[in-house]
């Protein structure tokens, strides 16, 4: 027969928040944010020692509901001035002042991260239209009847050209 010890790291139990884990602190309103430093032993069956950010160190019961896990948010935060329709692949016409007729075609982001028009079925960005600037330059482009989402009628391309003309 074997008898050893166990030290804080060593537990035949599963503690219910582990080491390092980034917890709230519902102690004061608003809640703090701490890093499990400590977990329960033998001795101290429930006791959390934790770790504020301003570096004071405190211990919590976890029968006192006290301790809560941070709630993980799964954001995706867009970065981008362009309307959300704007995508790799996303069907649009464009009519550029310099070009004599409308056209159809597809969107593409290019290895460097610009936008190029690719009109028809055309599928090689290096034969598109690039546009410079997309997300500075998108707005205007849609205000003045250059830049369509989807491949629109012809006739509704040259309508809305000839109102802002107007």
């Amino acid at each position: 027969m074997f008898v050893y010890q166990l030290d804080e790291s060593t537990s035949i139990f599963t503690p219910k928040f582990p080491l390092d884990l980034e917890v709230l602190i519902h102690s004061h309103s608003p809640p703090h944010v701490a890093k499990i430093v400590g977990i329960p032993s033998y001795e101290r069956p429930h006791i959390y020692t934790v770790l504020y950010s301003d570096g004071s160190i405190s211990e919590y019961s976890d029968k006192d509901n006290i301790l809560e896990d941070v709630p993980t948010i799964n954001v995706t935060l867009r970065t981008s001035l362009l309307p959300s329709w704007i995508q790799d692949g996303t069907n649009a016409t464009l009519f550029l002042l310099t070009m004599t007729k409308p056209r159809h075609g597809k969107l593409k982001r290019s290895t460097d991260k610009n936008w190029v028009f690719c009109p028809g079925n055309l599928l090689d960005i290096t034969q598109g239209i690039s546009l410079p600037d997309l997300s500075a330059n998108c707005q205007h482009l849609i205000d003045t009847g250059q830049f369509f989402q989807g491949h629109c009628k012809f006739r509704r391309v040259y309508n809305a050209c000839a109102q802002i003309q107007l």
